[in-house]
C-alpha cells in the first residue's frame, strides 16, 4: 500500500513540475524599450522581457555589456529594430548557446530615406554624410498597429502555440489602443499654426509624414556627432526662414548645439523622446511615450 501511495505522490509531484515548467514565461530580449513594451502588451504575464539599451542611452551609439550578452543568450525571442540601427545585436545572437528566434521590426517595411542627403544640400560637410534607410518605424503608431504588432504576435504564437488565443486577444486590445492614440495624435496636431520643425536628429520622419508635419533639418546628421560651426549658421538661417522657434532635442543625446541655435533665434529647446523607459514617469509605456511626444509637439509648434 505504501508503495502505491509513494507512486501516486511521485506522479502528482511530477505533474506539478511539468505544469510549472509549462507556465514559465517566455524569455524575450528587445534592444529598445518601445519594442520591449509592445512585447509585454501582447505577451502579458506569459513573457519575461529584458530591455538591452538602458533608459538615457542612445540606440545609435550604445555598446552592450557582457552581462547583457548573457541575458540575450538565455532568450528564446530576440526583437531588434534592424536597418542598420542595432547591428551590434549580431554579436549577441552569435554568443547565444541556442540562437533565439529573431524579429527585426523593419524587415519587410518600405522604409523612408534618411534626411541626410537633403541636409548636405544645406551646407553640411561631406564627412557627416551617412546615407541609408530610416529605421525609426516605431514612431508611427499606425505602422506599429498594422505591421509590428502582428509580427510580434506571430513570433510569440510560434514559440508557444498553446497561448495563441491569449496572445492574439491581447494584440487586438493593444491595436485598439493604438487606433485611439492615432486619433489623439490627429486631433492634437490639427490646430497647429506651424508644420515645419527642426529636431536633433532624423528620428521623426514617419510620425511627421503620418500627421502632416515636416522636419526641415536635423541638428546632428549622424547621432552623437556634433555639427560644424558652418552648419550651425545654416541651421539658424533655416529656423528663421521657416519660422521655427522651438528646437527639439532628445534626452539620449547632448543638446548643446540645440541650445546654441535656440539662443540665436531667441527660441526654446524642448525634448522629444524616441525611447522612453519603464522607470521614467510619463514615458513608461509606448502609449505614454507617444502621448508625451504629442504634448511636446503641440507645446513647441502651437505658438
Amino acid at each position: 500500500m505504501s508503495r502505491i501511495v509513494f507512486t501516486m505522490v511521485t506522479a502528482v509531484l511530477l505533474a506539478a513540475t511539468v505544469s510549472v515548467a509549462q507556465a514559465a514565461p517566455l524569455k524575450v530580449a528587445a534592444t529598445i524599450f518601445p519594442l520591449a513594451d509592445m512585447v509585454r502588451q501582447i505577451g502579458g504575464e506569459r513573457v519575461a522581457v529584458t530591455t538591452i539599451i538602458p533608459a538615457g542611452a542612445s540606440e545609435h551609439t550604445y555598446e552592450p555589456t557582457s552581462s547583457q550578452m548573457r541575458q540575450v543568450a538565455g532568450a528564446v525571442l530576440y526583437v531588434k529594430v534592424g536597418a542598420g540601427m542595432d547591428d551590434w545585436t549580431e554579436r549577441l545572437i552569435k554568443a547565444a548557446h541556442k540562437p533565439p528566434l529573431t524579429v527585426s521590426v523593419t524587415s519587410g517595411v518600405r522604409l523612408m530615406r534618411t534626411a541626410e542627403q537633403e541636409l548636405l544640400g544645406h551646407g553640411e560637410e561631406e564627412e557627416h554624410h551617412h546615407p541609408g534607410d530610416d529605421p525609426h518605424v516605431w514612431i508611427d503608431p499606425i505602422l506599429v498597429r498594422d505591421t509590428v504588432v502582428p509580427r510580434l504576435t506571430d513570433a510569440l504564437v510560434k514559440l508557444s502555440p498553446a497561448d495563441a488565443s491569449f496572445f492574439r486577444g491581447n494584440a487586438k486590445r493593444f491595436q485598439q489602443e493604438l487606433t485611439r492614440l492615432d486619433q489623439e495624435m490627429r486631433q492634437g496636431v490639427a490646430g497647429l499654426k506651424k508644420r515645419e520643425f527642426i529636431a536633433l536628429h532624423s528620428a521623426w520622419a514617419y510620425m511627421a509624414k503620418r500627421y502632416g508635419l515636416r522636419q526641415v533639418a536635423a541638428v546632428e546628421t549622424f547621432p552623437g556627432k556634433e555639427p560644424s560651426a558652418r552648419y550651425l549658421v545654416e541651421l539658424v538661417k533655416m529656423a528663421r526662414k521657416h519660422g521655427v522657434s522651438t528646437i527639439f532635442a532628445e534626452p539620449q543625446l547632448s543638446n548643446k548645439a540645440a541650445q546654441v541655435i535656440a539662443r540665436e533665434i531667441k527660441g526654446t529647446v524642448l525634448l522629444l523622446d524616441p525611447i522612453g523607459g519603464e522607470n521614467i514617469a510619463g514615458r513608461n509605456s509606448y502609449l505614454a511615450l507617444m502621448r508625451y511626444n504629442l504634448s511636446q509637439i503641440v507645446r513647441g509648434m502651437g505658438k
